[in-house]
């Protein structure tokens, strides 16, 4: 009598699992590795083209207002006449002083840093002085390097 003793059965083939736990854990390790040991560069400075549109304005004869940058995250931007600062109000005044002369041009120096909502800020204070006097007041602005 045959008994069953695995004669002439085949046997059949585990198939092999493959686990990628481990791999992916270790693909996550090395990407947060290099991404802290890596160093961020900020990208170079660019030699920024001139401009091809616009015009070219003689500064001389214009009232000079610059925008200073603010010097920590949380002040306000700084506004100077003269190498004086000034608050916004002062600067209306000054203005509305100027205006009663003859055409008044206004050169807007602003820094590289200053928040655009700050130059819009004393553009509306310009156009505010130029529709209660009743004048036109011309504006330019240039951008200007921290000394």
């Amino acid at each position: 009598m045959l008994t069953d003793s695995g004669f002439g059965r085949k046997k059949k083939k585990e198939e092999a699992d493959l686990d990628i736990t481990p791999m992916i854990d270790v693909v996550f390790l090395l990407l947060i590795f290099f991404m802290v040991t890596s160093t961020m560069q900020a990208t170079p400075d660019r030699d920024i083209p001139p401009a091809t549109s616009g015009t070219n304005a003689n500064a001389s004869g214009f009232f000079d207002i610059v925008v200073l940058a603010p010097v920590s995250a949380g002040s306000e931007a700084e506004v100077k006449i003269d190498d004086s600062l000034v608050s916004l109000e002062q600067l209306r005044a000054e203005l509305i002083q100027k205006s009663a002369g003859p055409p008044l041009k206004v050169m807007i120096y602003a820094e590289r840093d200053v928040p655009s909502g700050t130059v819009s800020e004393v553009e509306g204070i310009i156009g505010e002085v130029a529709s209660e006097q009743e004048i036109e007041i011309e504006m330019k602005f240039a951008v200007r390097d921290r000394k």
